[in-house]
């Protein structure tokens, strides 16, 4: 008896294996030939055959799929089912990139009305044109987490989601142009995209968002202190939202002034950020007053705990809203403190592509043209006093 026989236990539920090390029950079907096995996610008998049901009736609908497009009898629905099956198939992409191409697909269903029952013939250069516009219109609805109410900036009306989603209908369309059902794909001529402007936001002086700080660190609360501090580490860093919470004590390097950044965006967000003087003295704060240091007589910090997290809160964006909103300055968000760094490098001398490499930009710094290499007013003033005509 095989090795990989010893480690499945068959049951009397057709497609229904055991593992005996785990005691979990997985799910073993073929699809076009291939086999494909299934977590799911528990080691209980009745709740594994539920589940075994979810999944093969999910079954027999992509294979009712694969059947229509080989007769030539798909609709757009059935095109998004194999696009999705394909995503989920591919090993070169991350987790977050599968879920995001994903939500794509989601939000063309949403946004776009009798989709799914189109036949692919229908769905024209001109009806994706009708639909992009509309789309830039309505935007898809969506809800930031916490918001209240749908925000006019952020509802699903960027040009960049929606060009995304351009992209998911024409590798749908390319399915059918596989499969015989259309003689060519109508979306790959250029012109049919939104330009994506990104952005700029318009950020107060250096001195103003200093004292926006102190007024978080000064409001009161609980936490005030760590959210002030967290502010200042955004920053100080330039790290994204996600990249600051994930950082710990065997990040920050403070004998070569560096924190390792480990971003997964892209493969340069992984990164090695020198400590700036004000980044340096706020960590050398941080690991001083960490729950994990430990010290020596003369109460002088000596080490910490390497995996411990450096900073005590994960979000600032409601004590960044009351304090631009006491100061009667614009909305500040996460993002808008990584602006802050960039352009804070750029007024500083910085060149361009150090400051790319050091947001972790994969493109040596063309995104900064566009987006960073704003000047705050002063900043320009000073500058322009430097012309001589």
């Amino acid at each position: 008896m095989s090795a990989n026989a010893t480690k499945w236990e068959t049951t009397r539920e057709p497609n229904l294996l055991r593992n005996r090390a785990s005691g979990r029950y997985y799910g073993r079907f073929t699809i076009s030939g291939k086999q494909k096995w299934l977590n799911l996610d528990t080691d209980v008998w009745t709740v594994a055959k539920l589940r075994l049901a979810d999944e093969r009736s999910k079954l027999e609908r992509t294979r009712q799929t694969l059947t229509n497009v080989s007769s030539g009898e798909a609709v757009a629905g059935d095109l998004a089912t194999i696009y999705k099956q394909r995503i989920d198939d591919r090993v070169d992409i991350k987790p977050k990139t599968r879920q995001r191409l994903h939500e794509e697909v989601d939000a063309i269903l949403k946004t776009w009305p009798g989709f799914a029952s189109m036949p692919p013939g229908r769905i024209t250069r001109q009806a994706v044109i009708e639909w992009r516009n509309r789309m830039s219109r309505e935007g898809t609805g969506f809800v930031s987490p916490g918001a209240k109410g749908i925000s006019s900036k952020n509802n699903g009306t960027s040009a960049s989601l929606i060009n995304k989603c351009i992209d998911a209908i024409r590798r749908m369309l390319d399915i059918a142009v596989e499969r015989g059902q259309l003689g060519g794909n109508p979306l790959y001529p250029r012109g049919i995209k939104l330009k994506n402007v990104p952005r700029k936001p318009i950020l107060p002086e250096a001195a103003k968002l200093a004292e926006i700080f102190s007024e978080i660190e000064h409001h009161g609360g609980r936490a005030s202190h760590a959210t002030a501090d967290f502010c200042r580490f955004l920053a100080y860093t330039g790290c994204r939202l996600s990249e600051a919470k994930a950082v710990t004590w065997a990040d920050v390097d403070f004998k070569r002034g560096i924190l390792h950044v480990r971003g997964s965006k892209t493969e340069a967000a992984n990164r090695e950020v020198p400590l700036i003087p004000a980044a340096r003295a706020l960590l050398e704060k941080l690991k001083e007053n960490s729950p994990g240091t430990v010290v020596d007589r003369v109460d002088v910090a000596t080490s910490v705990d390497p995996r411990a997290k450096v900073l005590g809160v994960s979000e600032a964006g409601k004590s960044l809203a009351r304090a631009c909103k006491k100061f009667g300055v614009g909305l500040l968000t996460h993002h808008d403190l990584r602006d802050a760094f960039a352009t804070a490098a750029i007024e500083s001398g910085v060149d361009i592509p150090t400051v790319a490499a050091w947001l972790g930009h994969a493109d040596g710094g063309a995104l900064l043209m566009r987006v960073y290499a704003h000047h705050r007013r002063a900043h320009s003033v000073s500058q322009a006093a430097k012309v001589v005509f």
